[in-house]
């Protein structure tokens, strides 16, 4: 299929003021922490907001998607009830010198995937033609997570992660040990239970139609939960969330967090791939425009910090640059 030469640029909006600072000294990953299971998991489910193509129009409208990726909480550390405990000694009753960081930043805000000067390299993806059809929308997916995974492995080594590629579904009737979301609440989502990015065929094709820019953000979102799932910072967002009820202003914040940085990763791999191979300008173009299609929703942000984020990936391609962690409120609302 032709690409979609027609697409409007990128909105230009009022460039934020807000410039993440340096991050903190790195600390020593826990022990087993990114590769142990914890004992409760919470459903998880990261959920990209619905992109819909208006037929003959220059522009996107979208539906509403409700859905966050949510890590469960760690219970490592917890003393064991059935374990005698011994008395406290002046060592351990004394006031620490060192105010320890809440429980979560290590693996959120000052995760090593997001120190200074983490780029993505270039990229020169190979994708066959795109088509609708079950097989040519697979086999497209499928080049193309291929070419993620050789942008993004560096990285997520370097973070002290353990690399895998996700598994694909295109399946009409997705099933996901995270739960599956309605047609309504998601066209595409990521289970990290799976370590899998579901793209469903018909809600894939019903929602975008044959813009080869749409999917290829889509999916990239996507895969910018599974880079949260490896590096631990989904595991660190469930910590944060701890005691915190889903509907609660504090709850939803993460959410947005988590949503929003997975939109810089995004961008990140578009302006890293485009204007080579088979993601040329103008598709590069509206893969980045396709941002525009987002709606105002409570987990993931406004249009304007949508566009936001997803534009400071494509022009920075630097990790720090999406560290919505570290982000003001203002800046993730």
């Amino acid at each position: 299929m032709a690409e979609d030469t027609d697409s409007p640029p990128v909105a230009q909006l009022p460039e934020s003021t807000w410039t993440p600072p340096p991050s903190p000294p790195e600390v020593a990953a826990d022990a087993g922490g990114r590769r142990d299971s914890p004992l409760r998991i919470i459903a998880v489910l990261g959920v990209i907001v619905a992109i819909v193509m208006a037929a003959g129009a220059p522009g996107l409208v979208t539906t509403e998607v409700v859905g966050v990726a949510v890590a469960g909480p760690t219970v490592e550390g917890k003393p064991n009830a059935a374990a005698p405990q011994s008395p406290p000694t002046a060592a351990s009753t004394s006031t620490p010198t060192t105010p320890k960081r809440p429980a979560g930043d290590d693996l959120t805000s000052a995760n090593p995937l997001l120190a200074p000067g983490k780029q993505l390299p270039q990229i020169t993806c190979r994708l066959p033609a795109f088509g609708r059809s079950a097989d040519q929308l697979r086999g497209y997916y499928q080049a193309m997570i291929g070419c993620l995974d050789e942008a993004w492995r560096p990285l997520v080594e370097q973070a002290e992660g353990d690399f895998e590629t996700p598994a694909l579904s295109v399946d009409d009737n997705p099933t996901s040990t995270c739960g599956t979301p309605s047609k309504q609440e998601a066209v595409a989502f990521y289970c990290p239970r799976d370590r899998g990015i579901f793209m469903p065929r018909n809600r894939a094709t019903e929602s975008m139609g044959n813009n080869q820019g749409g999917h290829i953000m889509v999916l990239a979102h996507e895969y910018g939960h599974h880079v949260q799932a490896l590096t631990g910072i989904n595991r660190g967002m469930g910590i944060k969330m701890t005691g915190k009820d889903e509907n609660s202003p504090e709850y939803l914040e993460l959410t947005r967090r988590m949503e929003l940085q997975a939109d810089c990763f995004s961008g990140m791999f578009i302006g890293a791939a485009g204007g080579r191979g088979s993601i040329t300008k103008s598709l590069s173009t509206s893969a980045s425009s396709a941002f525009r299609s987002s709606v105002a929703d409570k987990t993931h942000g406004s249009v304007k910090h949508q566009i936001q984020w997803g534009t400071a990936g494509v022009k920075n391609n630097n990790t720090a640059s999406c560290n919505t962690w570290l982000a003001p409120a203002s800046e993730v609302s």
